[in-house]
């Protein structure tokens, strides 16, 4: 009954997560009973009795109300699900811009200093967060203490409350939006701290500041680590937008992953990634032997943790998208 499934997930929505599952069984098997009551024993419940049964349970936040009773003292029921709502979406609006220009700043003064720019972008994000909880909470205290109240408020309740009401279903994720959403601002950075020293430079006039990848690589293997990094960002982009592995993202997913460990294993086996003129600028030479290894372990460990991550995500892509295809 899609009604009902429709009607149980708007009540579950108004929820604590913890509290969720419980509660929705609950008015499902509540709904159940009325249709038993109300049907005749020769018919199954036909939609308009579904529909009737739901109307005379009432809107599903109120109902939600009843179960879940709101103990918020310092921006009441009334407000406190437009207040969730506008910080949620100002914080995911503004944060990610604030450390994104931070991070960029950051980098134009020290090209190379990769942590210190992670680190200016999340300190930076993380004072307008709390800068932006501050202000936005004000506003909802004096809105709380006004008569305005909002239109999806329960004050509201008194309009007739219908199915016609009733969003659809939420569609189910295989894919997480935080995890694609992390993995389109970690490509993105990395090809900023790449491009970013050498397009500033030019774009200045300025002699480029010694790179800390080996320039050979330029010929051929970074071109191809753009042509793969474009590849899996269009690749995250759909994965977002789609949300489960059909078979077209998960044959796209593996032909990528298998790409970039062959790409990974060849240029960590059969190249110098870094140039011996930025370790040159870094110690003298007794300490160069000693940085090289470092460096090296550093990027074999590196190396083996993508190529790990990679057979797990093919694997893993295959494996939902049978998932997929089972319950279709």
């Amino acid at each position: 009954m899609s009604l009902v499934d429709r009607y149980v997930a708007e009540v579950g929505r108004h929820l604590p997560e913890k509290d969720r599952s419980d509660i929705e069984a609950e008015i499902r098997s509540t709904i159940e009973d009325m249709l038993e009551e109300r049907k005749d024993a020769s018919k199954p419940a036909d939609e308009k009795m579904v529909a009737d049964t739901l109307e005379e349970l009432g809107d599903p936040q109120l109902l939600a109300s009843k179960y879940a009773p709101p103990k918020r003292y310092l921006i009441g029921p009334d407000w406190y699900e437009v207040y969730v709502k506008s910080l949620q979406r100002v914080l995911i609006t503004a944060l990610p811009v604030v450390a994104a220009v931070m991070f960029v700043l950051t980098l134009t003064k020290a090209p190379l200093d990769f942590v210190d720019a992670v680190g200016e972008a999340v300190g930076s994000a993380f004072n307008v967060g709390v800068q932006i909880l501050f202000w936005v909470t004000i506003v909802f205290v004096f809105l709380e203490r006004s008569d305005e109240v909002p239109y999806e408020s329960p004050r509201q309740a008194s309009r007739k409350w219908t199915v016609a009401q009733l969003p659809k279903l939420p569609k189910t994720r295989q894919i997480s939006i935080s995890e694609t959403v992390m993995n389109i601002a970690s490509i993105a950075f990395l090809l900023i701290w790449i491009v970013l020293p050498f397009t500033l430079a030019r774009f200045r006039g300025e002699s480029s500041p010694v790179p800390f990848l080996h320039p050979n690589l330029w010929n051929f293997w970074l071109p191809i680590f753009f042509i793969l990094m474009s590849l899996t960002l269009i690749h995250e982009v759909f994965k977002l937008k789609i949300g489960n592995w059909t078979p077209a993202l998960m044959a796209t997913n593996v032909i990528l992953g298998l790409s970039s460990i062959i790409y990974i294993v060849a240029l960590v086996t059969t190249q110098e990634l870094v140039n011996p003129a930025f370790l040159a600028t870094l110690g003298n030479s007794a300490e160069l032997h000693k940085l090289r290894e470092v460096i090296t372990w550093s990027i074999d460990i590196s190396a083996a943790v993508i190529v790990g991550t990679c057979v797990w995500s093919i694997v893993n892509s295959i494996r939902l998208a049978r998932q997929l295809k089972q319950k279709s």
